[in-house]
């Protein structure tokens, strides 16, 4: 270690004279560490909250989408345009892990007289399950009088293959629908109901819509209602028949390897011709206001830690005139004035990362406090499934945190050790 660190460190753990300075230099460390400490809890507060919706989102939702700029695409027996085409293409590009066809319709739903509008969506329900992550959200039932609790993880595999149609038992074909749609037409799992479709045919009553009765055999509690309320989830082909589209789908869904990282030119290079959209494209104006708030809460606690930082300018300050004369003799025996300089900027860089090391472990240490414990519960329609505190660490902005501590730390003792190089030993020892 160089011999100006050392005498640095010696001048921070020697008894000073005015023991203000001690309380300034150990107020300063504090300030560091719980304005470091508290920039790490609320960054990976704010990054659980956008992981919470990012998988509520996700429930129901593809990471992205990709569909023709008009139309619908064609089934496999046209090989070059049709959707199974694009489902192989897309599987062999870099960063798509997964991809299946997928049909969206409008339409209606009706039982003992209650009706609803939702959107019917037709998937592969086995691919389905694999593309989003629905089988989080499924639940017991839909009712708070019922056992409303998340279903077994063993259990939600069944409720897909349920939505096989046709059913190999001869059943009424299975739906998935959300729970407030449930509670909305008073029905749970179990129970049937009626989807109309907007396409009709002609009889001798006139034109009658295509209309079939279904069972719903699960239901999911994402915590949004433009899901909760609105989507209805059934095999694709069971779809294509109802609202008479042949064998044609409107997309593929596609999911990422990286699903929290824009990838639109990626997509779009890949699959040239098609319109690509991802996830976050749904609430895209709900995440810039998050990163607003979350660029504002980082500046808030900045200012906080830089005002830590001027403390320790004053603290240096007082310790150059506190340790004049031990200045003055080092420098008689030979010393530089940038051997004096790096000595006091030592002694900043010292305070600053006893603060900065300690405030990054006490922010890791009340992060995981929280996200194991229910000291902190949210209201039950706030958070889905769990009512814990959503902390999220990502050590890529603990790295960064400690970094901007770091830097704050070099820029602000430069000028207290450029004025102790400055000093005059000659004068000083004159003075005695």
């Amino acid at each position: 270690m160089p011999i100006e660190f050392l005498i640095g460190f010696r001048f921070l753990r020697s008894l000073r004279k005015d023991r203000a300075i001690s309380l300034v230099t150990w107020i300063s460390i504090a300030g560091v560490m719980l304005g470091v400490a508290a920039l790490i809890v609320s960054i990976s507060l704010m990054n659980g909250f956008r992981y919470n919706l990012f998988k509520s989102i996700t429930a129901t939702e593809p990471h992205a989408w990709a569909t023709p700029q008009h139309g619908t695409l064609s089934g496999p027996e046209n090989s070059d345009q049709s959707w199974l085409a694009l489902e192989n293409k897309a599987r062999n590009i870099s960063g798509i892990t997964g991809a299946s066809a997928y049909l969206s319709r409008q339409a209606f739903v009706t039982v003992n007289g209650e009706y609803r509008a939702v959107i019917a969506r037709g998937v592969d329900p086995q691919a389905f399950l694999s593309l989003t992550g629905i089988s989080g959200f499924l639940r017991q039932a839909a009712w708070a009088g019922k056992d409303t609790s998340l279903l077994e993880e063993s259990a939600r595999p069944a409720v897909f293959q349920a939505m096989t149609f046709p059913n190999p038992q001869g059943a009424l074909p299975g739906v998935v629908i959300g729970a407030a749609l449930a509670r909305a037409l008073m029905i749970d799992v179990g129970d049937s109901l009626r989807v109309i479709s907007p396409e009709t045919r002609l009889t001798p009553l006139g034109q009658v819509p295509y209309m079939k009765d279904v069972r719903v055999v699960g239901v999911f509690d994402t915590g949004l209602a433009s899901s909760d309320e609105v989507i209805l989830l059934m095999d694709r082909r069971l779809a294509q028949r109802l609202f008479r589209a042949g064998n044609e789908a409107d997309g593929v869904a596609l999911k990422l390897d990286d699903p929290l990282t824009p990838q639109q030119d990626i997509l779009q290079n890949g699959l040239p011709g098609l319109q690509i959209r991802q996830w976050m494209d749904l609430n895209r104006d709900l995440f810039r206001v998050m990163q607003l708030e979350k660029a504002g809460l980082v500046l808030i606690l900045t200012l906080i830690i830089l005002v830590a930082f001027f403390n320790i300018v004053g603290s240096l300050f007082m310790l150059v005139g506190e340790k004049r004369r031990a200045l003055a003799i080092l420098m008689a025996m030979g010393a530089t004035e940038s051997q004096i300089r790096r000595v006091f900027f030592s002694q900043g860089v010292w305070i600053g990362t006893l603060g900065t090391l300690t405030g990054a472990g006490l922010g890791l240490g009340v992060s995981w406090f929280l996200s194991v414990t229910r000291l902190v519960e949210l209201p039950a329609h706030l958070m889905v499934g769990d009512a814990r505190l959503p902390i999220r660490v990502e050590y890529g902005d603990v790295l960064w945190i400690v970094a901007l501590s770091f830097a704050i730390c070099v820029v602000v003792t430069l000028y207290p050790a450029q004025r102790a190089a400055a000093i005059q030993p000659a004068r000083l020892l004159q003075e005695g």
